[in-house]
């Protein structure tokens, strides 16, 4: 094979990883990131008429994170709850728990306040350990990550 060959081919090859570099680091260019201390802050900025979080949350509800790609329905989001307020935050989610085996999160990764063990393909027997039960929400078609003793929850969509 000759040297101009061999030059070509580089070229074509290096022309290819730039290509899909620049197609996958701009996937998530449009998702955006905002972070509410309470409930009713959430609402006063309108993160709940977009759908940036789960629709009949209570208002006990505090230190809410939100990550939205405008472009899709794809969410992601936290939030912690009182224990005072578990049973309102279960009226939001559906009756019955959920596999997570299988489930997938892909969440960007310069989110960095999403936990490890949620990104990707979730690992159900870490995440039971770890005392997280998965539901569907009742509106809007979120899965639902709480840890009941933390008081805390985390939600996306696609």
């Amino acid at each position: 094979m000759s040297t101009t060959s061999r030059l070509g081919r580089a070229a074509l090859v290096l022309v290819a990883a730039l290509v899909t570099t620049m197609a996958t680091s701009c996937r998530d260019i449009d998702v955006v990131t905002e972070s509410y201390a309470t409930m009713a802050e959430a609402r006063a900025a309108g993160a709940h008429g977009r759908a940036d979080v789960p629709q009949g949350l209570p208002e006990g509800v505090y230190e809410l994170r939100t990550a939205s790609d405008r472009n899709s329905e794809r969410r992601w989001g936290l939030f912690n709850f009182p224990q005072a307020d578990a049973d309102a935050v279960r009226s939001v989610l559906g009756a019955d728990e959920i596999a997570l085996a299988g489930v997938e999160c892909d969440i960007p990764g310069r989110i960095e306040w999403w936990p490890t063990l949620l990104r990707g393909l979730v690992n159900a027997e870490h995440a039971k350990a770890a005392g997280l039960q998965a539901y569907r929400s009742r509106q809007g078609g979120l899965i639902v990550v709480v840890n009941w003793k933390q008081g805390r929850a985390y939600y996306w969509k696609g």
